[in-house]
């Protein structure tokens, strides 16, 4: 640092030109950093993973209940749904954080559409 007037200490040109480009790149970093996190939202994660596991668990369910002998279907179809809602309870919260991380708003967007289990898992092409 040099005296400038009156004896006050003032930085060198240099300086004042780093820290404004160390600012503009802070800025840039801060601006390009929230760009890259969009991610879909909690709620349409787990709007579409509920589909498709109601989905795929449904085209399971319905053939272990059409096994089942007629006067126990009712029973046994009460017993997949509450397996089926506590199996999306178990798995929803590192689902979501699994489906927000990979950031794919078209899968989601699908699942959420998906009407069958064919379907929901085409959504997921490269995973499958």
């Amino acid at each position: 640092m040099t005296a400038g007037p009156r004896g006050a200490l003032s930085a060198p040109g240099w300086l004042c030109y780093v820290t404004a480009m160390s600012r503009a790149l802070c800025l840039a970093v801060v601006v390009l950093g929230f760009a890259a996190c969009k991610r879909p939202s909690v709620e349409s994660c787990e709007e579409a993973l509920r589909n498709y596991a109601s989905l795929t668990y449904w085209e399971q369910a319905e053939v272990e209940i059409a096994a089942a002998p007629p006067a126990d279907r009712e029973k046994v179809r009460a017993a997949k749904l509450a397996d089926r809602d506590q199996k999306i309870k178990d798995g929803l919260d590192f689902a979501v954080g699994q489906c927000r991380a990979a950031r794919d708003f078209e899968g989601v967007k699908c699942m959420k559409a998906a009407r069958t289990a064919a379907a929901a898992r085409a959504c997921r092409k490269p995973w499958n």
